[in-house]
């Protein structure tokens, strides 16, 4: 599984549409097919708690929204949506713009840029500025990346170890306790300095302090949540970005095809960004190539699917990687092909990059917009080239990722008629 986790969940699907993994004394049964996980995530939610991974996370999140249940987890949904309504895109999209156009006229032509880094940068820097109001410094930057991927790698390592080494003091472990204590310490640092100031703003920071009413809440409990945005966005957001940049390396055809159609492009807004035809066809075929590996569910009654009864207390995991690869529902699953989506801009009902039921993410709105966003400025300015190099090294986290990705960055020259040269 650690060699090639895509392809180890992908495979699954030829055993049936559930099947059964041994993971040391642990066993998981995975969920294969749609319908199947359409009825667990929408049909059946009720009968279902978070499980595997949510416990793991858990020991760093707290009563956080990733890790809550049942009412809990609908009352602090409800809570946070405001922030990540389509009504605040407008706000967000000039900060985000920025800060990409910022990052695009720092690189050099011939520069070889690694771009992963620059990236997870870029995409703290937004989520800080967006939803905290907060403009993050150089160590700051560094502090919060090196901090997500411990999280990441020991949510994902932690998960499927047996119970009893999950527990010890392995270097995985310390590293993901350590790193979670950290963030939940500097988002906690961002609430108070806040509140000490007095200041109101339209943001996330303002939601957590003020919308409890007469319900007192700690800071803990209040840094928990935004550790939930934090490490929500920027991993997911740093995964889709970074595979976007290696596919457009890759395919110098669809590259070519995108700049032109960003080159045309004169407002830039999160409407007229839903209008490019192509960017938004080239994100639907990144997401769906590069989806989360693996999530997890625990059933809380006894439960039937696809002809088997489950007990409660029954661990069943899934795979929206495995979904997207599904050759019955995906011709050629495993050729990059932004055609393959209509022009109209409907997507077929088992595309999930952002889960669905009550475990959507809650900043699916935000994040496509900023991917739209960030995508446009750097395409404009650049063109991506691969650089020789040994294989590409694999970092571990919901999403697989590779840990460094070095690529050229040449300028792009546009005739007015917007046709490269």
């Amino acid at each position: 599984m650690l060699r090639d986790p895509v392809q180890f969940m992908v495979d699954l699907a030829d055993i049936g549409k559930i099947a059964r993994v041994d993971i040391g004394s642990r066993v998981v049964y995975v969920i294969t097919d749609f319908e199947l996980l359409h009825r667990m995530l929408v049909e059946n939610s009720d009968a279902y708690e978070r499980g595997l991974l949510f416990e793991r996370i858990r020991l760093i999140f707290g009563d956080s929204l990733i890790v809550a249940d049942g009412r809990q987890h609908k009352d602090l949904r409800r809570l946070l949506q405001p922030a990540f309504h389509r009504s605040m895109l407008e706000s967000y999209a000039p900060s985000i713009k920025r800060h990409a156009d910022a990052l695009a006229s720092s690189w050099r032509p011939g520069q070889v840029v690694e771009v992963r880094s620059a990236l997870v940068r870029l995409v703290i820097t937004n989520l800080l500025g967006a939803l905290f109001s907060h403009e993050p410094d150089t160590e700051e930057l560094r502090l919060i990346s090196g901090l997500i991927e411990d999280i990441g790698a020991g949510a994902i390592v932690g998960s499927v170890l047996p119970k009893r080494l999950a527990s010890l003091p392995l270097p995985v472990n310390r590293k993901f306790l350590s790193a979670g204590r950290r963030l939940l310490e500097y988002c906690q640092e961002l609430l108070v300095a806040r509140r000490a100031g007095g200041e109101r703003r339209n943001d996330l920071i303002d939601i957590l302090l003020y919308s409890f009413g007469a319900e007192p809440r700690s800071d803990k409990f209040l840094a928990e949540q935004a550790v939930t945005i934090l490490f929500g966005g920027i991993d997911a957001s740093t995964a889709a970005l970074t595979w976007a940049l290696y596919e457009l390396s890759q395919r110098p055809e669809v590259a070519s095809q995108l700049r032109q159609e960003v080159s045309a492009a004169k407002e830039l807004s999160p409407h007229s960004l839903d209008q490019l035809d192509y960017l938004n066809r080239f994100l639907n075929e990144v997401m769906r190539m590069h989806s989360p590996l693996l999530q997890t569910r625990r059933c809380v009654t006894p439960v039937e699917l696809d002809g088997f009864t489950f007990p409660a207390g029954t661990d069943i995991g899934y795979s929206i990687a495995a979904v997207h690869r599904n050759p019955n529902i995906f011709a050629d699953p495993n050729t990059f092909d932004p055609d393959r989506w209509s022009p109209s801009g409907s997507k077929c009902r088992s595309f999930v990059p952002f889960s669905m039921g009550n475990q959507m993410c809650i900043g699916n709105n935000y994040a496509w917009a900023a991917l739209q966003t960030i995508l446009h400025s750097l395409l404009s300015k650049w063109d991506f080239q691969p650089v020789a190099t040994e294989k590409l090294p694999r970092a571990m986290g919901p999403i697989p990722v590779v840990r460094r990705l070095p690529l050229e960055v040449r300028p792009v020259s546009v005739l007015s008629s917007g046709r490269e040269l």
